[in-house]
């Protein structure tokens, strides 16, 4: 089919949902030929990824209305869901369309937001790791692409590799699990870094205490991925103990201000992890070349992905730049192979 938007869902399907979610998968093939549906996801909200809108769109919606034939193949929605062998993509198909109004007034105004909450288990070594190049110094976090605010606690939960538990905040109710691949970084190992001051920049803050947006939330989280939405729930139980300092707006365009803010006595810490890809490549120059001028005249740190081939670090220190490939990461963090050093030891003792 030559629709514009088939293509997209043949690639999502492929690359993202192969293995990972048999039911996406199957609903992405069927996509990839129902012209209908495609000009309907063809109201999605512009610069968005078009398959996950259109799945959480529609997953959301399920989420209030479940007396439906289709909630029978989502497990997030059926304590017996069906099996996978059984073909989900007709009842899916009568669903949207009868109830087209809704899903055009979701995808037109909804956001893909930021909520893997697991990535904090790379961030953890990642931002430990450039903290170790400035002594003591307390961190003052800047994350772009913030969504809730939830991935600037990383520091709040607690990391469980492999056998290796109890690392970051041990007594955490939050407990992130990843495999590590390739060798253990040694600075997951020392005391965890002193945080300043915690902002969080996107161009729609999620407000967590209302229940619609929690529920938005949930349903960006694929129908199979119970670890990732039991995560959600748990750090969104902790978010509610902090009050962070969540900014609306363009997180790319206003970072030199965001940064003047902060003190010398704290080094600026900017990151951020699956946002770059929604941004033109002349916006996201532009924003490097701001933190290499500011990197001139005081100490900073950038964590990037979606901008290099890997989770990567740029930090200017004295007025030096240094760049280390990091991590190469899966999407959703269920593993990551550290790259910048450490042991070959898979299970080191604490």
């Amino acid at each position: 089919m030559n629709h514009p938007l088939s293509q997209r869902f043949v690639r999502f399907a492929e690359s993202e949902c192969l293995g990972s979610s048999e039911l996406y998968y199957q609903l992405s093939l069927g996509m990839t030929e129902d012209e209908d549906l495609l000009d309907l996801a063809r109201f999605s909200k512009e610069g968005q990824p078009v398959p996950n809108l259109f799945f959480g769109a529609v997953h959301y919606l399920l989420s209030f209305d479940r007396d439906v034939p289709l909630t029978a193949f989502y497990p997030s929605l059926s304590a017996s869901p069906v099996g996978s062998e059984d073909d989900a993509f007709p009842a899916f198909r009568e669903f949207v369309l009868s109830h087209r109004d809704e899903v055009i007034d979701v995808i037109g105004r909804r956001l893909v937001q930021t909520n893997e909450v697991r990535r904090c288990a790379y961030l953890f070594p990642s931002i430990q790791y450039a903290a170790g190049r400035f002594e003591d110094r307390p961190l003052a976090l800047i994350e772009i692409g913030t969504s809730a605010g939830l991935n600037l606690l990383w520091d709040k939960y607690s990391y469980r590799y492999g056998d290796l538990e109890g690392l970051g905040d041990g007594g955490s109710s939050v407990m992130i699990q990843s495999e590590i691949r390739g060798e253990f970084p040694d600075c997951l190992f020392g005391s965890v870094s002193r945080i300043s001051h915690r902002i969080g920049l996107d161009l729609n803050i999620v407000d967590t205490s209302d229940p619609d947006e929690a529920a938005w939330l949930r349903a960006l989280i694929w129908p199979e991925h119970k670890e990732r939405r039991d995560i959600l729930d748990a750090a969104l139980r902790r978010r509610s103990g902090f009050d962070l300092d969540l900014r609306q707006g363009d997180g790319f365009s206003v970072i030199a201000d965001v940064i003047n803010e902060i003190p010398e006595g704290s080094v600026a810490c900017v990151y951020h992890t699956h946002v770059a890809n929604q941004v033109d490549r002349e916006s996201i120059e532009t924003f490097l070349d701001t933190l290499a001028e500011i990197g001139k005249r005081r100490d900073l740190i950038h964590i990037c992905n979606n901008i290099q081939p890997t989770l990567h670090l740029t930090f200017y220190k004295d007025g030096v730049e240094e760049n280390v490939p990091l991590a190469r990461t899966d999407g959703h963090a269920r593993w990551f192979e550290w790259l910048a050093g450490g042991t070959d030891i898979a299970r080191p003792s604490v």
